[in-house]
Parts: C-alpha cells; sequence; structure tokens
C-alpha cells in the first residue's frame, strides 16, 4: 500500500555521556579476525584528561571484551543502543531498568528494512551486547558524584528477549513482546541524567562509522566550548577508534572524508588543513575543530556590522531594558521568525538585568545555548530562566574565566616579549661601546679575563662575553637584567 504520510523524524534522541566520550564498538562493519581467521574479543581506546586537582594530565583506558564466539561490538550495535535510548526517553524517561519494544521500532528509527535479514542482524546485535564487558580506567563520568571514577567495570544489557510474530495480524492491546534490561551501573548513569540530546535524524544520515563516532563525540563537547582542540592521536585512535597509527599522515587521510561531510552539513566550520592540523613537536600534532553554529553566528555578527549583542542599542552607555534584552533571547533563539514578549518575559527580563547589570547580555548568551541543546522545544524566555538560568550562569562563568586566562597568557606573552627586546637592545648597546675601545685596551683586559680564568681552555665567543662584562665593571655598567 502506497501512503503519502511523510518518513517519521526522531530528531529527540539521547546519547549516555560516557559512550559519546569513548567508543564501545570498532570502526569496521565487519567483525575483526586475527591471523587465524578467529574473531578480536579485546580491543582497548586510550587518551588523557587534564586533573584541575594535580594540575596533571591523567591517563585514560577503555578496554572491551567480549566472547570470541559473539565477538566485538560492530557500528550497528551502537546504533542500536541510540535506538533503545530514543525509545526509553519517550516511554517512561528511563524510570525503568527495561526497555518494552517492537523490532520494527528500531528498524524505523534505525532506517532498517523491516524484514527477516534485520531481525537476524537485531538478534545478533543483542547477543554481542549481552556478551560485552566495558572497563573505564579513569574515563567513566558518574554524574551524581561530579567526577571520574578510578575504575569501573560495567555491560549495556544485562538480558533481554527478542520475539518475532510469525503468523496473523497483531491487535492493538497486544503488548510489546521484545525487551531489553539495562545493566545496574548503566541504568544508574541514565536515572542521575548522564546524557545529552542527539539528534538521530543526523546521525543516521552519515554515511560511514567514522563521521558518526565524530559527530557524537564533538557534539558533545561542543556543548561547553564552541572550539575543540586536542591531540591527534588521542582524537582519531582514542575517541573516535581508528586503527592506532604512528604516522600521522594515514591519521589525516582516514579522517579527511568524515571531516568533509560533517563540513558539507555545517556541523563543524570548514578549515584549511594547516589550520586543521598544528604541528606541536616533531611526531605530535594537535586538531581543531569549530562548531559550524558558531561560525554562522559569528558570519551574521559581521554581517550586521554589530558592536553589542542588543539590536537598537547604538553606544556601550545606553541602558539596557527588560524589552531589548528579551528581543535579544528571541533573535539569537530564532533570527528568521521572532516572538513577541509576554508580561513573564519582561519580568524574567528585568531580573536578569537587576541580578547582572550589563553582563545580563552575555548570561542571555549563554542561556540560549544551553536551553537550545536540553530543551529545544521550549518557547519562552520565561520558561528559559525558570528551567536552565543556573547552567547558564555556570556556563558564562566559564567563558569569562577563559577569556581571562586568555588576556593574562597574551600580557604575560607581550611583557617577556617587551623585555627580550629590551635585554637583546642593551646587549648590542655594550657590545657597541666594546667595539668602540682602542685596540690595546681591550687587549688589556682580555688579558685581565685570561688570567683570572687560568689555565682553563674556554671558547672564544665565552672568552669575549667576559671581556665585555670586566669592560661594563670597570665603567660601572649595570647588566642587562635577565
Amino acid at each position: 500500500m502506497i501512503t503519502n504520510e511523510p518518513p517519521r523524524r526522531y530528531p529527540d534522541g539521547r546519547d549516555e555521556m560516557n559512550l559519546a566520550d569513548f567508543p564501545i564498538s570498532a570502526l569496521q562493519r565487519q567483525q575483526l579476525t586475527d591471523a587465524d581467521g578467529r574473531k578480536i574479543d579485546r580491543l582497548e581506546f586510550e587518551a588523557s584528561r587534564y586533573d584541575s586537582n594535580t594540575r596533571q594530565r591523567v591517563k585514560q583506558k577503555v578496554t572491551l571484551t567480549s566472547s570470541s564466539t559473539e565477538g566485538l561490538p560492530t557500528p550497528a550495535d551502537e546504533h542500536a543502543i541510540l535506538a533503545l535510548l530514543y525509545v526509553a526517553k519517550h516511554s517512561d524517561n528511563f524510570a525503568s531498568d527495561s526497555v518494552r519494544f517492537a523490532p520494527s521500532q528500531l528498524f524505523d528509527i534505525m532506517g532498517w528494512a523491516p524484514n527477516g535479514r534485520s531481525y537476524a542482524r537485531l538478534r545478533a546485535v543483542l547477543r554481542r551486547l549481552k556478551s560485552l564487558t566495558i572497563r573505564y580506567e579513569n574515563a567513566w563520568w558518574d554524574a551524581a558524584g561530579r567526577g571520574y571514577e578510578e575504575e569501573v567495570a560495567t555491560g549495556i544489557v544485562d538480558s533481554y528477549r527478542i520475539a518475532r510474530q510469525v503468523s496473523g495480524p497483531r491487535t492493538a492491546d497486544t503488548p510489546l513482546e521484545s525487551w531489553v534490561t539495562w545493566s545496574q551501573q548503566f541504568h544508574d548513569s541514565l536515572k542521575k541524567g548522564n546524557l545529552k540530546r542527539l539528534d538521530l535524524d543526523v546521525f543516521f544520515r552519515l554515511s560511514t562509522p567514522t563521521a558518526q563516532r565524530m559527530y557524537r563525540f564533538l557534539d558533545k563537547r561542543f556543548y561547553t566550548s564552541p572550539v575543540v582542540a586536542m591531540d591527534l592521536v588521542e582524537f582519531a585512535c582514542g575517541h573516535i577508534g581508528l586503527t592506532e597509527s604512528k604516522n600521522v599522515a594515514i591519521l589525516k587521510r582516514r579522517l579527511a572524508p568524515a571531516i568533509a561531510e560533517l563540513e558539507g552539513i555545517q556541523f563543524i566550520a570548514a578549515a584549511a588543513v594547516s589550520d586543521r592540523y598544528r604541528k606541536v613537536r616533531p611526531g605530535v600534532w594537535r586538531i581543531e575543530f569549530k562548531s559550524g553554529v558558531s561560525e554562522i553566528a559569528d558570519k551574521n555578527d559581521k554581517e550586521q556590522h554589530s558592536t553589542c549583542l542588543l539590536p537598537g542599542l547604538e553606544t556601550d552607555e545606553q541602558e539596557l531594558s527588560p524589552a531589548a534584552l528579551t528581543a535579544e533571547y528571541y533573535r539569537q533563539w530564532d533570527p528568521t521568525t521572532p516572538a513577541v514578549a509576554g508580561v513573564r518575559d519582561m519580568e524574567a527580563a528585568g531580573e536578569l538585568l537587576k541580578a547582572h547589570g550589563t553582563e545580563a547580555a552575555a548570561v542571555v548568551t549563554c542561556l540560549v545555548q544551553v536551553t537550545r541543546k536540553e530543551w529545544p522545544d521550549c518557547r519562552s524566555l520565561s520558561g528559559a530562566v525558570q528551567k536552565y538560568l543556573s547552567d547558564a550562569l555556570k556556563l558564562h562563568r566559564s567563558q569569562v574565566r577563559r577569556e581571562a586566562a586568555r588576556d593574562e597568557a597574551e600580557i604575560r606573552r607581550q611583557q617577556e616579549q617587551s623585555e627580550m627586546h629590551a635585554r637583546r637592545e642593551e646587549e648590542r648597546q655594550r657590545l657597541e661601546l666594546w667595539n668602540a675601545l682602542p685596540v690595546c685596551e681591550q687587549e688589556a683586559i682580555r688579558q685581565t679575563v685570561l688570567r683570572s680564568l687560568g689555565e682553563t681552555v674556554a671558547p672564544e665567543a665565552f672568552i669575549r662575553r667576559l671581556c665585555v662584562e670586566e669592560f661594563n665593571r670597570r665603567h660601572n655598567i649595570q647588566p642587562a637584567p635577565a
């Protein structure tokens, strides 16, 4: 039967934060095998994180183990988890540790054909997930404790049942017969809200597992910063899951198609290779991404030639008003369809101005970012303030600290550069004074220096520097500051 109904859309998906940070599968769609053709049952991913307490980088390691019979997960296994998370979110919001579903539901979300082959494929996925154990070393984030656990070993699926109807139509009153029960550790993470939104429509339209992994990882990192920069090997091998390679050229080549695809949908900003990759030292490179949303916002700001956030404000001295602040919120939320502010919006804007003064505009920008991520269906400033103001303030404080740190670093750099130039200029002037001395006086000072060295053999450049210092001492010329 042909219908004119549009395909269902699933933009409001969910991703568990630990699964977004590190892969739980190989990137290859086929099972990995060893030289003897046996399925590989162990895989490791390594990276590092900065520990603010010790002010050092801490090694992170994720180890996947499974049975050699079932093998390790493939990208399809992660697809099934995302589909199950969608069903769990929109059924009981993760209240239960079990997710009831019809296989056709998952096929529809993942874009699989509703046939026996997909059913067999889903069964193999659930078998692998049931056999999978993941050991996180300094890599499992505990949302309640707000920190990384030193070591956590967990699975994703504790048990499952997959039922297949073989005859007769299913009536509306027939309950869903298939279910998956999460492992306790994983379900605890879901209940604690260690989740992020994920647009499943965008995710499943991406053509390669590498692009899909990058989309999930960067989507998580862009939440706290519009720019993500990190070690190339840790990004490619530790977080995305490429086969480790000491040759950075190979890693760049393997990442190139996925980067081009994410640039094409404007998820990440386009960049030249020289800007995307930066050499730190021989053998060590960094990779950098800028959010495409941030890039579009920057372009819009430049096109408007605006010197401040709020429309209608021509000078920094003008006082911000609740009406202007409210209008700015809706302009940033949707520039094409400005909303009409309500009474509660004006009250909320007034409270923001009262509490934060001239910083209220920056707080509103952070509020838009947080709310769009966590509650894309929000329709009012007052609703966003009520639910996500505290998160927006945290983001704003973080941005202020980063900006202050950048300013301080730039000031120190300029001071050090100025001092270095001053030292070089003073040294040059003193050397000119030395060179202007009569040869006889230079020789007298040289003999004094040689006598002080005794039998020590020294390079000529070192002797010359001692001669200049002796000349400065005799003429009471202060040395250049160190």
